[in-house]
């Protein structure tokens, strides 16, 4: 009878100390548009690995795009984002994305992206900018212009 009592007391005890989640490992949430060649895709709530105005990573296994127009498009890489209050901008050195219209799947590198905060809130605007090429069939374009991408962090 013992035993079981200190086997319950145990699972509760691991049970409390694997639930409890520490300061320094918040996590946030993220939303987002992009907007290419005229067709835009937009996800909610993929997962961060901090909240701003700390450095974070957005998780591109979270990304979960819902498209419009004749292009789909996705992140391939997990972008870090860094935050500068002061000026008011939000940017990541390089962002991953595959983009595919009739079948056909482009990779694409964006380098030094950069957002402007909207107000004090957490909402970023940001573009044109340009995505290079990096893999993809000879029908994939050299490059495609971003007319428009937006975050917003929760």
């Amino acid at each position: 009878m013992k035993t079981a009592r200190l086997l319950v007391g145990l699972a509760a005890v691991a049970g409390s100390v694997l639930l409890a989640v520490p300061a320094y490992a918040a996590t946030g949430q993220v939303d987002g548009n992009i907007t290419v060649g005229g067709s835009s895709c937009s996800w909610t709530n993929a997962t961060t690995s901090d909240v701003p105005p700390t450095t974070l990573t957005i998780d591109h296994t979270t990304v979960n795009p819902s498209c419009t127009g004749s292009i789909t498009a996705g992140l391939t890489n997990d972008p870090t984002v860094t935050f500068d209050d002061t000026a008011g901008t939000a940017s990541a050195p390089e962002v991953d994305v595959n983009g595919t219209e009739l079948g056909i799947t482009c990779s694409y590198k964006a380098t030094n992206v950069s957002y402007a905060r909207q107000g004090t809130t957490r909402n970023y605007t940001g573009g044109p900018f340009t995505a290079t090429l990096t893999s993809g069939g000879p029908l994939c374009p050299g490059s495609e212009t971003v007319s428009s991408a937006s975050l917003t962090f929760h």
